[in-house]
């Protein structure tokens, strides 16, 4: 199979002003190196090409803006995202972004998603998976969850470093906090009944769910035992787990994907990379971990490509022009 031009749905900016605001020692702190990995728009359009993907959809990663002040969040966010806008203008065949939103106070991050959606026209907006500890099914979110679901809003949902880390010899946060956090805030939202609250946001869980596909049926089993978080999953947790989305940013393993196939069907799987942290190369690499998995050609383009479209239909006039080429 000839490989399929890609759309990444994580792929991180970091521009210098970000990093200055947030600072060099948390933003490195993420990552294996404990260093700032290298970003410029010049190397993103390089590797890129370099791996097919035809466009990106950028977002802030953690840690977000932790750390800053109510007003400093606000000024940061609000510059993080006339920047990603401004390279999906000059850029509108390659860029797509998910708006920052400042979660400090709601009153903010009100403000600054109705200036994300409505002026600058983001495809979705990008959440971490916890604030300060405060995981994503909690109700102080519900005024923001109020107006993603009546925007029928996509929100990517990018792992962080718990408040209170356990550190494992010399592995950095991002190898296994991130993906544990994942699993916290999808069972907080879940079991906080956010899903069935508020039904028409589309979400989108980075690194294949992180542990949940394989904790699923754990969970699903151990819940038999309490009638009030069963009222969240009348229909048992596979149902609830298969109405979310999951990019597959370093998670190309067969064992990975096989187990995340099993609590989602196909169409609910996107590509991603988690550029620029991670190894070197790897929007090659991801490539190359997709187009090597053990499944039939068609279900590589939905995960490369034509999921994504469904998404976020402005793109599909992108692709088609590439696929017909």
């Amino acid at each position: 199979m000839t490989q399929s031009p890609l759309i990444d749905v994580h792929q991180h900016i970091l521009p210098d002003h970000y990093v200055q605001a947030v600072g060099e020692h948390a933003v490195g702190s993420q990552g294996s190196t404990g260093r700032v990995p290298p970003w410029s728009l010049d190397a993103a359009l390089e590797g890129m090409d370099r791996a097919g993907i035809q466009l990106a959809i950028t977002s802030v990663s953690a840690p977000g803006f932790r750390g800053l002040t109510p007003q400093g969040e606000c000024d940061t966010a609000r510059w993080c995202n006339d920047f990603a806008a401004d390279l999906t203008r000059t850029y509108p065949k390659r860029f797509g972004s998910f708006a920052a939103l400042p979660l400090s106070t709601m009153e903010a991050c009100l403000h600054e998603l109705s200036y994300a959606m409505d002026v600058l026209h983001s495809d979705g907006v990008c959440l971490l998976s916890n604030y300060e500890d405060r995981y994503l099914g909690e109700r102080y979110f519900w005024p923001l969850y109020e107006e993603l679901n009546r925007k029928k809003t996509v929100v990517f949902v990018h792992p962080t470093s718990p408040l209170h880390e356990v550190k494992i010899n010399q592995l950095s946060a991002s190898t296994l906090e991130f993906t544990f956090d994942t699993t916290r805030t999808m069972a907080s939202l879940i079991f906080g009944g956010v899903l069935m609250r508020f039904p028409d946001i589309r979400w989108i869980f980075s690194h294949a769910g992180g542990a949940m596909p394989y904790l699923g049926g754990r969970v699903d089993v151990l819940t038999t035992n309490n009638p009030a978080l069963r009222e969240f999953i009348p229909n048992g947790l596979p149902a609830e787990l298969g109405k979310l989305y999951y990019d597959c940013a370093l998670s190309t393993s067969d064992t990975t994907m096989d187990a995340l196939a099993s609590v989602a069907s196909v169409e609910h799987v996107l590509f991603g990379t988690d550029y620029p942290f991670g190894p070197k190369d790897q929007m090659r690499k991801g490539a190359d971990g997709l187009q090597n998995l053990k499944w039939g050609d068609a279900d590589k383009r939905r995960v490369a490509y034509s999921n994504a479209v469904q998404l976020f239909p402005r793109m599909s006039d992108v692709i088609s022009a590439v696929v017909s080429d």
